[in-house]
Formats: structure tokens, C-alpha cells, sequence
């Protein structure tokens, strides 16, 4: 789906594979400033669960009635082996069930067909009132940024 040249996603090379009502997959092509571990090539854990979070946040967020921002409440990640810093990790979210309040979802990260670590997190529904001033505010930023690079 692509990628902006700046920003968070970018800094960690993370992509958007596809979304959809109740899931969303992500993917994550290491660099060599990821490696944790420069002995072994092993990538650091902090970019696989960024990855987690953001394919799980994502899920929850198209899952809304409006589509806006669910924001992570807890989030357990188990890294069950390492991840080579060759081949890309894909990230599927998937919420799993849904109250007034809160958005319960499960997700897993492979790498070559082997699962690199698991989560479940829950996320909260935000009001509609509390979305509108979300989206109003990044608008504004949004803006801000196009008219400094003019």
C-alpha cells in the first residue's frame, strides 16, 4: 500500500499489506539498524512489537462503527524465537470479540512461515465526540506540516 517517506512506520520500515472489518496485516522489512543482537543478526524485539501493536491497532480501529483511533490499554507480547534480519515479518491482528467500551484482539508476527511471537491486547472505543477532536487535531497537524515544507 505504500509508505510516507518520514514518520514512525518509516524510521522502522513498516508497511500496510491490508485491512479490512476486524483484521489487519502489516509488514516489517529489517534493516541493519534493527539488529539487536550485531553477533547473531537477530532483530531487536522492539520493532516486532511495535509491528504487534500496529497491526492489532489498526484491526481494532477499522472495527469501529466510525473508523478512527482505538488506542492500545494492555498489550502481552510473547516472543516465542528470533527474527532473522533477512526476510520480512508479516503481522496479522484480528479482533476477536467486542464490548460497548473495549476491543479484545489476538495477533501473531511469522517470518518464513514460523510464528516469531504472539499477542493479545485490548483497546478501547473512543466516543464519537472524543474522534471528532482526534481527527480535528491531526487534520491541523497535517496541515501544519504541508505549509512548513512549502
Amino acid at each position: 500500500m505504500g509508505r510516507r517517506s518520514e514518520g514512525h512506520f518509516s524510521a522502522l520500515n513498516i508497511d500496510m499489506v491490508g485491512c479490512g472489518v476486524g483484521w489487519a496485516e502489516m509488514s516489517l522489512a529489517p534493516t541493519s539498524q534493527l539488529i539487536g543482537d550485531p553477533i547473531s543478526g537477530a532483530l531487536h524485539t522492539g520493532p516486532i512489537t511495535t509491528l504487534l501493536d500496529s497491526a492489532l491497532g489498526i484491526a481494532a480501529s477499522v472495527s469501529l462503527n466510525r473508523m478512527g483511533f482505538a488506542p492500545t490499554i494492555d498489550l502481552r507480547v510473547d516472543h516465542l524465537r528470533v527474527a532473522n534480519s533477512h526476510d520480512l515479518l508479516v503481522a496479522r491482528g484480528e479482533i476477536v470479540h467486542l464490548t460497548r467500551n473495549i476491543l479484545f484482539a489476538k495477533g501473531v508476527v511469522t517470518q518464513n512461515d514460523e510464528q516469531i511471537a504472539v499477542a493479545v491486547g485490548n483497546f478501547v472505543r473512543l466516543s464519537d465526540e472524543v474522534l471528532a477532536l482526534a481527527e480535528a487535531h491531526i487534520m491541523s497537524q497535517l496541515d501544519a506540516i504541508d505549509k512548513a515544507r512549502q
